[in-house]
C-alpha cells in the first residue's frame, strides 16, 4: 500500500471513529441531566429497593466504582486533571440532583438558572445558561425585560436534537425593555417561536460581551393555554425515587464517558490544530445561528501557544480554554477567555492571542491555570463567515517575536484591575438579583 493509499485509510478510521462517537452523543442522551425526568420510562427500582436500602447502596457504589475512570490510563496524570476529575464527579452528582429533586411541572413551568458550576460540553465563561420543562401541545409566555446582554437566545429541545431556535435580535421589544414571546400553538404574527412534536424543554442562553456593564433579562415564563393541567401531590411514591436513584447514576456514568471520549478523540486527531471544518449542528445541540470548533491543546510549561484568525462581521465571538473534562477553567480568576469586548484586534483585522503558563505581558493572554493540556472552543453567533483559526507552538521566550510589532501589551497592576473587574462581573452574573 502507497503513501496515499495509507493517508486515506488513516483519514476514513478516523472520520468512522467520528460518526461513532456523533452516532453514541446522540442516541444515548441519558448524559443530558434533564432527562432524569423521564426515568419512569427507563430506569429502574422498585419501593422494596428504596425502602430497604438497596437502591442507595447500588447507587453509593456506582458513584464510587467511577474512580477507575478518573485513574484510567487515557486521564492525564498531572494533579490538576485527577483534581478536576473528582470535583467533575461530585458536580455531576450534585447537578443530577438537582433535577431529581426539584419540582419540575410543564403545567406550572418556571425556569431553572444554572449555577457557575453547571460545567459540562465546553460551556461558555459568558453565559448564563437555563433550562424550563414545557409540552408541545401546550402554549406559553415568555416575558420580561430584555435588559442589555449583549445576547439573548432560545433553543427548544428533544433530547440532543434542535428543533427550533429564536433570539432577541428578531423579537419587537417596547422602548422600556419589555417584551414577550409567545412559544408553541399555531403560527402567529410578532414574537413567536414554535414548540414542534417532541420538545421537552426550552434552553435559554445570555452571552455576555461587557461583564462590568451588562446585565441578566428578567424572565418569567406561564402556560396560557385552556388545555388541561395535571393535579401534582406532594406524597413521594418509594418506587418513583428507586427510579430517580438509578437515573442519576446513570447520567452521571453517561457523562463520564461520553466526554472522556470525546477527549481522546480530540488528542488522538486534533492537538494543537482546529478541525478544517466549524463543528457542531442541531442534531448535536447546537444552536443554528452560531458556528463552533474544538480542539486539543497541550502547552508545556516553556513553550507557547500562537492563536491567529481573521474576525468577521459577527455579533458575538470568543476563544475559551477548557480542561480535559470539558469544563470551562476559572474564567473569574484567570483571563483564561477572551470575547469580542475584552479583546485587542490588530489592525490587520486579525485576532492573536497567547496561550502560556507565565504572563507573557500581552492583552490578549490565555492563561491555562496550570493546565498543560485541556481542549479549546472558538464561537462565531451571528455571523457572515466562520474563519478557522490557525495555532502554532513557540518557545514562550521567544513569543514577542512571533508577534507583529503593534501588539498591544498590559502591565502587571493593568493586568489585576482586569481580572478584579472579572470577578466583580461574575459575581454580578450569577447573583439572579430580583428585578
Amino acid at each position: 500500500m502507497g503513501q496515499d493509499e495509507d493517508d486515506k485509510a488513516r483519514a476514513a478510521a478516523a472520520q468512522a471513529k467520528d460518526t461513532a462517537l456523533g452516532a453514541a452523543l446522540i442516541a444515548n442522551d441519558k448524559w443530558l441531566s434533564w432527562n432524569i425526568l423521564g426515568s419512569e420510562d427507563w430506569a429502574t427500582g422498585t419501593a422494596e429497593d428504596l425502602l430497604s436500602g438497596g437502591a442507595w447502596r447500588r447507587f453509593g457504589e456506582r458513584i464510587a466504582g467511577l474512580a477507575e475512570r478518573i485513574q484510567a490510563d487515557t486521564v492525564p496524570a498531572d494533579p490538576a486533571t485527577r483534581a478536576d476529575g473528582y470535583r467533575y464527579l461530585a458536580m455531576l452528582v450534585r447537578n443530577g440532583f438537582d433535577v431529581a429533586l426539584e419540582d419540575f411541572d410543564p403545567d406550572r413551568p418556571k425556569i431553572f438558572w444554572q449555577s457557575r458550576r453547571h460545567k459540562y460540553g465546553w460551556d461558555c465563561p459568558d453565559a448564563i445558561y437555563a433550562t424550563a420543562i414545557v409540552s408541545p401541545d401546550a402554549v406559553y409566555r415568555l416575558s420580561g425585560r430584555r435588559s442589555n446582554v449583549h445576547f439573548l437566545g432560545l433553543q427548544a429541545a428533544a433530547g440532543m436534537r434542535t428543533l427550533a431556535n429564536a433570539h432577541a435580535g428578531e423579537w419587537t421589544i417596547a422602548d422600556d425593555g419589555s417584551f414577550a414571546v409567545v412559544l408553541g400553538g399555531p403560527a402567529r404574527e410578532g414574537n413567536w417561536m414554535p414548540l414542534p412534536e417532541g420538545t421537552r424543554w426550552i434552553f435559554i442562553r445570555e452571552f455576555f460581551n461587557d461583564w462590568e456593564r451588562e446585565r441578566p433579562a428578567s424572565l418569567w415564563l406561564d402556560r396560557i393555554d385552556e388545555g388541561p393541567r395535571s393535579d401534582p401531590h406532594g406524597l413521594l411514591d418509594p418506587a418513583f425515587f428507586a427510579r430517580r436513584l438509578d437515573a442519576v447514576a446513570t447520567h452521571v456514568e453517561a457523562s463520564v464517558d461520553l466526554w472522556m471520549q470525546t477527549a481522546c478523540a480530540l488528542r488522538e486527531r486534533l492537538t494543537n490544530a482546529f478541525p478544517a471544518e466549524n463543528f457542531g449542528g442541531t442534531a448535536m445541540g447546537a444552536q443554528n445561528h452560531q458556528a463552533a470548533g474544538t480542539c486539543y491543546y497541550r502547552v508545556a510549561p516553556d513553550e507557547a501557544l500562537l492563536i491567529e484568525s481573521p474576525v468577521p462581521n459577527c455579533h458575538y465571538w470568543s476563544f475559551d480554554l477548557c480542561n480535559f473534562w470539558l469544563e470551562s477553567l476559572d474564567f473569574a480568576n484567570h483571563q483564561s477567555s477572551l470575547n469580542g469586548h475584552q479583546s485587542v484586534v490588530d489592525h490587520d483585522g486579525v485576532f492573536r492571542a497567547v496561550v502560556a503558563h507565565q504572563d507573557p505581558g500581552v492583552a490578549n493572554w490565555l492563561d491555562p491555570v496550570g493546565h498543560v493540556e485541556g481542549s479549546i472552543i472558538y464561537r462565531w453567533n451571528l455571523t457572515d463567515a466562520a474563519p478557522v483559526p490557525t495555532m502554532r507552538v513557540v518557545p514562550a521566550a521567544d513569543v514577542r517575536r512571533h508577534l507583529p510589532p503593534e501588539t498591544a501589551l498590559v502591565t502587571r497592576a493593568e493586568r489585576a484591575r482586569t481580572i478584579e473587574g472579572r470577578r466583580e462581573g461574575v459575581r454580578r452574573r450569577f447573583a439572579r438579583g430580583l428585578d
